[in-house]
């Protein structure tokens, strides 16, 4: 099965099991990060937050966001 086709699967499903299997999967995500990677990434996450707030830097739309990861892995 395609991503895309696992993608039009999952967007099928009810709200509620769209929701477990988003958390399921985000699970799966940091299960993989040991400790110090999750000190890191919450480090960065409040420096970009920083950034995000002061102006610094300006944010992208979720479309846009992912509109960039697929096309940076060729899903375009």
């Amino acid at each position: 099965m395609s991503t895309q086709e696992l993608e039009n699967e999952a967007m099928a499903l009810p709200l509620v099991e769209r929701v477990l299997l988003a958390q399921t999967l985000w699970q799966s995500i940091t299960l993989g990060m040991g400790d110090e990677n999750v000190e890191d990434a919450l480090q960065d996450a409040v420096r970009r937050d920083q950034e995000l707030s002061s102006g610094t830097v300006v944010g992208r739309s979720h479309d846009a966001v992912m509109k960039a990861a697929k096309s940076a892995i060729g899903c375009v």
